[in-house]
């Protein structure tokens, strides 16, 4: 059985601490090594079109009272660089405030990893930092062109360094041939440790754009596929009907047996 918070929006602390409350994420967290909260940057677009830092900022302080654990913030832009990105969108300054370090994904060190299993990247360049780290998915919740939606799954995207799968843009090798394929192949690799997805005004039609649209939610949970395919849900599409969710259901999560906790 999946737990899957959904907690309705007051402001990003009170109602990050909640959902984080009601799956019991004290007791998962490490309290050694390293947590990265990784928000969904993928250009300097404000939000819903990226993570508020105010919701990075309540993931930081949750999660700071609650074990000794280095907590860092990291991204891989998906246009632009993730230096301006960071300084745009006021995590610079969030830095800044609490003495903590912002890791850019594109030009981190890497390592090589490979996996048969995978669909089409049966060989991934992941940063070294991310490989033992316990990842918090802060993606906004979007539908996306190519996927439907970008949640907590395709949010892992941002690990892969831009050097590597750049194209026309920094992660456009990644969308070819199947962006859906990719999303369970970089999962394979890395997939969330937890994932707290900002519903509480969502983005519809196109993950650059698009209509905003008030959902008035804040969800949590451990398991991405269950978290996906609620999000899914929310926009208005059929998580059976869509191939990333499918072909992760029983390898990454489970699309059923999902436990709703409403809040």
């Amino acid at each position: 059985m999946s737990l899957v918070a959904k907690v309705k929006f007051a402001d990003y602390q009170t109602s990050i601490a909640r959902a984080l409350d009601l799956i019991n994420a004290p007791a998962a967290l490490p309290q050694q090594g390293l947590i990265i909260i990784k928000p969904n940057l993928t250009n300097s677009s404000p939000p819903p079109v990226t993570t508020s830092v105010d919701a990075a900022e309540a993931v930081y302080i949750y999660c700071k009272a609650r074990t000794k654990a280095e907590i860092v913030i990291a991204d891989g832009c998906g246009s632009g660089t993730t230096h301006k990105v960071f300084k745009t969108l006021g995590y610079t300054d969030l830095a800044d405030r609490y003495r903590l370090k912002l890791i850019d994904l594109n030009d981190a060190e890497t390592i090589t990893l490979k996996n048969d299993n995978a669909h089409q990247l049966k060989e991934f360049h992941m940063p070294r930092i991310v490989k033992n780290a316990f990842v918090i998915s802060l993606p906004v919740l979007k539908d996306h062109s190519f996927t439907k939606t970008t949640i907590a799954m395709k949010n892992m995207f941002g690990i892969a360094p831009g050097r590597f799968y750049a194209g026309s843009w920094n992660k456009s090798k990644l969308h070819s041939p199947s962006t859906d394929k990719s999303v369970v192949d970089v999962c394979l690799y890395k997939k969330p440790d937890l994932s707290v997805v900002d519903a509480s005004v969502a983005l519809e039609g196109m993950h650059l754009s698009g209509q905003h649209k008030k959902i008035g939610l804040i969800l949590a949970g451990f398991d991405p596929v269950a978290i996906d395919t609620i999000g899914s849900t929310l926009l208005g599409h059929d998580p059976k009907k869509m191939p990333y969710l499918t072909l992760s259901n029983g390898l990454h999560g489970s699309m059923e047996n999902i436990e709703i906790i409403n809040a």
